[in-house]
């Protein structure tokens, strides 16, 4: 069911329901009301009666619309202008019998099915009977009855009307939304124009349009950068593959080449496989994008990054000197952290042949924590100090040496990801110092 038709039937149901509250409300508010006014005249008559005595036939032109009857103590009917067919309820008759001015008021039904309003009053001698047919009431209530049955069917079929022009009125951009999705799924292009979410419009409607172009932005910008990562990486794999292949067709050509050209080519062909592992590894974490999508945890900073240095430190068998303060709380997820504290350190190492110690320091200023790893390598030029961030740029003086041209991208994409922000400059006296800030947590 479409939502035109389910709003068109709900708004015809309370469309229904409301007109029959009213009428239920009105038919019994118009049913006690003349119930009450038959009262009335039946008192009336009664009171003239009760004090007729002998005189009930002589007035009877009187109260036409009236039938009377009067009973003595012994439950006989002495006199009586009722039908036959409207009974006699010797309960009624007893509880008022001999107690004058006492009155019971009841509706009853004749033989042949009309109803009457019956007042039995009690007298001295017995009890007087004044009844009044309730034909017009009947007749009354039923023409309400229909008048309400048929406003409620009105009621309904506006309702339903104006429930389907609302429906139409909303659904049309909602269909409109629908076909630019279909658009997308059939077509693969992710730049379809969405009029709702280009408006001023702050319902429902234009904040799912507006989420779904922001979606479709996503989806573009994310599409876009696996295009140019791919695009990238293949331009990266050229060199080494190119580099192995032309090794091999050198082997193969000189196959009785001299001992200490063949260990170089094998040399070269290691150290081309070992950068391509590393270039496949960094591919397939920037790829899979798990360093940044995983859950954030509290962690002690200078803890961490301590941790790390001594890691990298054994492994490249350098010293890495950490100061720095230690509480600074972050929230982040622990491997991204890892990765990016480690990837900063390798490259100083790479990128530092003094020999001399690694430095990292971890500070904290105001409500964010700093972390900076110095060098003394050749330095950033410092139109590139934003560059150095972004994926496989090298800058002139290290494009010669191993490396994926990932590590610092990963670093920027861990950080940024959990409201943090990256930073190089280069170091008095030769080198660079490079690393990131991030909000402190409690």
């Amino acid at each position: 069911m479409t939502l035109r038709w389910k709003i068109a039937l709900s708004l015809a149901a309370v469309g229904v329901v409301m007109t029959a509250l009213v009428g239920v409300f009105t038919y019994r508010s118009a049913s006690g009301r003349l119930i009450d006014e038959i009262d009335r005249s039946i008192d009336q008559a009664g009171q003239v009666l009760a004090v007729s005595n002998e005189r009930l036939p002589q007035r009877r032109e009187v109260f036409d619309v009236y039938s009377f009857r009067r009973v003595n103590l012994r439950g006989e009917v002495a006199m009586t202008t009722f039908d036959d067919g409207v009974p006699v309820d010797d309960a009624v008759i007893a509880s008022v019998a001999g107690q004058f001015g006492l009155v019971s008021k009841d509706t009853v039904v004749a033989d042949d099915g009309e109803r009457y309003r019956l007042h039995t009053t009690g007298l001295s001698i017995g009890v007087i009977q004044v009844g009044r047919s309730l034909e017009e009431v009947d007749a009354v209530l039923a023409d309400l009855r229909r008048r309400t049955l048929l406003l409620s069917a009105v009621a309904a079929a506006i309702s339903a009307l104006a429930g389907w022009l609302i429906a139409s009125r909303m659904a049309a951009p909602l269909r409109r939304l629908a076909s630019s999705a279909d658009q997308v799924r059939t077509s693969g292009r992710l730049d379809v124009v969405l009029p709702e979410a280009e408006g001023s419009s702050n319902d429902e409607v234009g904040q799912l349009s507006r989420a779904f172009a922001s979606m479709l932005g996503a989806l573009a910008s994310s599409k876009a950068d696996q295009e140019r990562l791919v695009q990238d990486a293949g331009h990266e794999l050229r060199t080494p593959l190119t580099s192995l292949r032309t090794n091999l067709a050198v082997m193969r050509r000189h196959q009785q080449m001299p001992d200490e050209m063949r260990t170089e080519i094998l040399d070269d062909l290691d150290g081309e496989v070992s950068e391509l592992t590393d270039l496949v590894n960094e591919l397939v974490t920037v790829a899979s994008g798990d360093l940044v999508t995983q859950p954030a945890e509290r962690l002690d900073l200078a803890a961490l990054v301590s941790s790390v240095g001594e890691r990298v430190g054994r492994r490249r068998q350098r010293q890495v000197v950490v100061t720095g303060a230690s509480g600074s709380f972050v929230s982040i997820p622990r491997a991204g952290l890892d990765r990016a504290v480690s990837n900063l350190i390798e490259n100083a190492c790479k990128f530092d042949t003094s020999g001399g110690p690694i430095e990292v320091d971890v500070s904290v200023a105001g409500d964010t924590a700093a972390v900076r790893v110095s060098d003394r390598g050749p330095g950033v030029p410092s139109d590139e100090f934003d560059k150095i961030f972004d994926r496989f740029h090298r800058t002139d003086a290290t494009r010669s040496m191993p490396g994926s041209g990932l590590g610092l991208s990963i670093v920027r994409d861990v950080v940024t990801a959990h409201g943090g922000s990256v930073a190089a400059t280069n170091r008095p006296g030769g080198g660079a110092i490079i690393g990131f800030d991030l909000p402190l947590v409690d």
